[in-house]
């Protein structure tokens, strides 16, 4: 069954015609422009200050992309994203794919953007805290002029220069503290980046699939109130030859106004779930579409998930999870910079430079250096000392409580999720033996009413049976491929949960 309306006001299916390629390799020859852009934010995220960070990749499902295993070297993060983004070609909003409309969403999404700049924020914190470590250099001119209004009236001017630095000798772990919390800020924001990239998807494939199950119910709808035309046709010829009853012609045309008024109430779906979409794609409410290739992602995946691997998996890679755990250790180790705060500094200043003077006992160059070692020990500051450790701690200690709290809700999500998976794959195969049985059941009705030996309240029953069961075969597709990736993103991947499927 198609899943595209061929009502005037629906959108309709548009299918490739005279291509012999099997799907799965048709697929893999033209890589999705969602691999790069992906890996374009994963890349730009991932790269950290000299590379001190450790912070694993989010992973793509098969379902969606190949990541390469060596990257090339990342470029600035907006500029991967802008070239990705570039590179995407125009999309065809006449068969819109779900790949393609991945591709659209990476590129406009206003919470991906966000997550981007705050991790632009937080790098920037790494960059200072690095440069925290280093002499400070600064020169400095001065150029002055006075006189003295009394009996001699004598005036001078100088000018000196001068260039010097500063620079923190000995802090017992402050500045490297310090700078460690940043980094693990810096790993927290591209967590929070990953999630948010996990999020969209999620948001993403929920209203693909409310716009298919829409757009299937508007086919669905077209059909049986073409077979109710139909078939009131045929009631009002055989009522005009007197084959036919009255009641059967009357049966037959409120059978048809009743798929009139359905066919309506599903266009006005179809068009709400279509506005939707299209808003979430960041395009005009107004935007026609079409769906076109979705079928092949809702296949059920071939291998049954394992909970304890899942769950391990979850545990570790989990965008959440990650960001709760970096931000517990950027904690400890501003916990480390507030201790070593009241141990104090060394630091060594030094200048050089020169000032010449001109005045009435004459002008001349004098040159000038200077150096000092200037230890600063804090005196009477162990309240303070003692508020600002408590700070911290207490902030530890909510995080931990968060992260506890997350690890329920992740394990929760994905039993819910594994679940949902188990059941819409009964339901697919239910819908499946349905949508035959309903086929044949309306096949034999339609003959036999043709022939004379059936009645018209079979007909009218099977109709709307098989118009139900070709709506529920494609919710049970939109279920399956929901359900694959509500199980995908619970585990912190992105895509359909599987292998990618044949098309059948």
């Amino acid at each position: 069954m198609s899943a595209a309306p061929r009502h005037a006001h629906a959108p309709s299916q548009h299918r490739q015609q005279g291509d012999s390629t099997p799907w799965r390799h048709r697929h893999r020859a033209r890589p999705l422009t969602l691999t790069s852009l992906a890996c374009a934010l994963l890349l730009a995220a991932g790269a950290s200050a000299h590379g001190q960070l450790a912070e694993p990749r989010l992973r793509l499902s098969n379902a969606l992309a190949q990541v390469p295993e060596s990257p090339p070297e990342p470029r600035a993060g907006a500029a991967r994203t802008a070239a990705a983004c570039t590179d995407t070609p125009a999309l065809r909003w006449d068969a819109l794919t779900l790949d393609d409309a991945l591709d659209q969403m990476l590129c406009r999404s206003p919470g991906l953007r966000q997550a981007m700049a705050d991790v632009a924020e937080q790098r920037a914190g790494v960059d200072l805290g690095e440069l925290a470590s280093r002499p400070r250099w600064n020169a400095t001119a001065e150029y002055s002029g006075s006189r003295n209004f009394n009996s001699f009236g004598s005036s001078g001017r100088s000018l000196s220069a001068a260039v010097g630095l500063s620079w923190v000798l000995l802090d017992f772990g402050q500045r490297s503290a310090s700078l460690q919390a940043a980094r693990l800020t810096l790993s927290a924001a591209l967590a929070s980046q990953d999630n948010a990239l996990l999020e969209a998807v999620r948001d993403l494939v929920n209203r693909y699939g409310d716009a298919v199950v829409a757009q299937a119910a508007l086919q669905a709808a077209d059909d049986a109130e073409t077979a109710a035309r139909q078939t009131a046709d045929a009631a009002q010829a055989r009522y005009q030859a007197q084959v036919g009853s009255q009641i059967d012609r009357l049966q037959a045309q409120t059978a048809l106004a009743q798929a009139r008024l359905e066919r309506v109430r599903a266009h006005s779906r179809w068009e709400t779930a279509r506005g939707q979409l299209a808003l979430t794609l960041g395009a005009d409410i107004d935007q026609p579409l079409q769906l076109s290739g979705w079928q092949a992602w809702a296949l059920p995946a071939d291998d049954s998930p394992d909970r304890s691997r899942l769950r391990a998996e979850a545990r570790q890679q989990h965008p959440r999870l990650r960001s709760i755990q970096a931000q517990i250790d950027a904690l400890r180790e501003r916990l480390q910079a507030v201790q070593a705060e009241g141990r104090g500094s060394v630091s060594l200043s030094a200048s050089a430079g020169g000032s010449r003077n001109w005045g009435a006992a004459g002008s001349g160059n004098i040159p000038t250096a200077n150096a000092a070692v200037v230890a600063s020990i804090p005196l009477f500051n162990a309240r303070e000392h003692d508020a600002q450790r408590r700070q911290v701690l207490a902030q530890i200690d909510a995080r931990e409580a968060e992260q506890l709290a997350l690890q329920r809700e992740v394990d929760g999500q994905l039993w819910q999720a594994q679940q949902a998976l188990s059941t819409s794959a009964q339901r697919l195969l239910a819908s499946e033996q349905l949508l035959v049985s309903a086929t044949a059941t309306h096949q034999v009705a339609q003959g036999r009413y043709r022939a004379g030996v059936g009645s018209l309240l079979d007909l009218l029953n099977a109709q709307s049976t098989l118009a139900d069961a070709q709506r529920q075969r494609v919710e049970a597709l939109v279920e399956q491929l929901q359900a694959r990736t509500q199980l995908s993103l619970a585990t912190g991947r992105l895509g359909p949960y599987g292998t990618l499927p044949r098309r059948p």
